[in-house]
């Protein structure tokens, strides 16, 4: 099968786009990674296994960039795709939801299929915009099944979580007697990324924010995708803060693979959306979590004072991360998705 995909998570984009291959299909992405040796970000690697398609980027280049050939996809690109090809968008559906010609595309051969991934930014509005167009023969993968919170719910027609390489996320070491945290501008999205939350479970303790803004919060602000690497396998704890809307983020997941003891903030600090508590799924995941930072604090200290139990909740984070997140798990769910 030939996929298109029109995704706005580069990180996912990556990870989608080596799984897609390996599977077999023809991908193209209109992303970070439509040249796939030389992506637009640095935040995950090249991929030059990858075929390169010149004259479907120089369609994407004549509408003017990527956000416009998401929202005017070309008809090189939907002769490409053919009778049974596919289109994958996440959550900037407006830019599929007002393209006639992409529905007529759509309806002109059962084969052709338009999927909306989630990836955790789903509110009530997305999901009530969505329901015409799920008439219309829109499929709906999942990344979570506490989305079914979401007032307005949209169904789905999968359950396909994200997915981390065990072979590339692995070999937590705990050397460094310090907490991190991963989140993009954690204090200057507050109350969004749970900033209080870390501010009082860490406060007195050695503690690293990473990552965009961190570093007005005593971190180093950007890294590479190699230092998150060594950051993940040296450091002794991971405090997981959420992001809201989402039921858990990326940041966890690589985390909870690479073993290092992971310890969740609880659903209760979910509030910013009246649902966010239901949909929350970072404590159900993680094996250690709390609602009262003082409780969060004293788990943090006995990981930082205790190598044997912290070895210990670091083998449940990284089996909690195969059982759910599995690449040869996720494999399977997508090949049978796009059968």
């Amino acid at each position: 099968m030939r996929v298109c995909l029109a995704l706005s998570h580069c990180i996912e984009e990556y990870d989608q786009l080596r799984l897609l291959h390996s599977l077999g299909h023809e991908v193209f992405s209109i992303g970070a990674y439509i040249t796939p040796a030389e992506p637009h970000v640095d935040k995950r690697p090249p991929l030059p296994e990858l075929p390169f398609y010149p004259e479907l980027k120089e369609a994407v280049d004549r509408k003017g960039g990527l956000g416009e050939a998401q929202a005017d996809i070309p008809d090189e690109l939907l002769e490409w795709l053919g009778n049974d090809g596919a289109i994958i968008y996440h959550h900037y559906l407006e830019r599929a939801y007002q393209q006639p010609r992409l529905w007529d595309w759509k309806a002109g051969s059962s084969g052709r299929r338009i999927v909306w991934r989630t990836v955790g930014q789903s509110v009530e509005a997305n999901e009530r915009a969505a329901w015409p167009f799920r008439a219309r023969g829109m499929e709906i993968v999942r990344y979570s099944p506490k989305e079914r919170a979401i007032p307005s719910y949209a169904g789905e027609d999968a359950l396909i979580r994200f997915f981390k390489d065990p072979e590339e996320w692995n070999g937590w070491v705990g050397e460094d007697l310090v907490i991190i945290n991963l989140t993009q501008h954690l204090r200057q999205r507050e109350p969004y990324c749970g900033w209080s939350f870390w501010e009082r479970a860490t406060a007195g303790l050695p503690r690293l924010p990473l990552g965009p803004g961190s570093e007005v919060i005593g971190g180093p602000g950007v890294i590479s995708y190699e230092e998150l690497h060594r950051r993940l396998r040296f450091s002794r704890a991971y405090l997981y803060t959420g992001t809201q809307p989402a039921s858990y983020v990326l940041n966890m997941v690589e985390a909870l693979m690479t073993g290092i003891p992971v310890v969740s903030i609880g659903p209760a600090w979910m509030r910013v959306y009246d649902y966010g508590p239901d949909l929350f799924e970072g404590h159900e995941i993680a094996p250690l979590w709390s609602d009262d930072p003082a409780e969060a604090r004293k788990m943090l200290s006995q990981l930082l004072n205790d190598r044997d139990y912290a070895t210990d909740v670091g083998a449940r984070s990284r089996a909690r991360a195969l059982e759910l997140f599995s690449r040869d798990k996720i494999s399977a769910a997508w090949a049978t998705f796009l059968a």
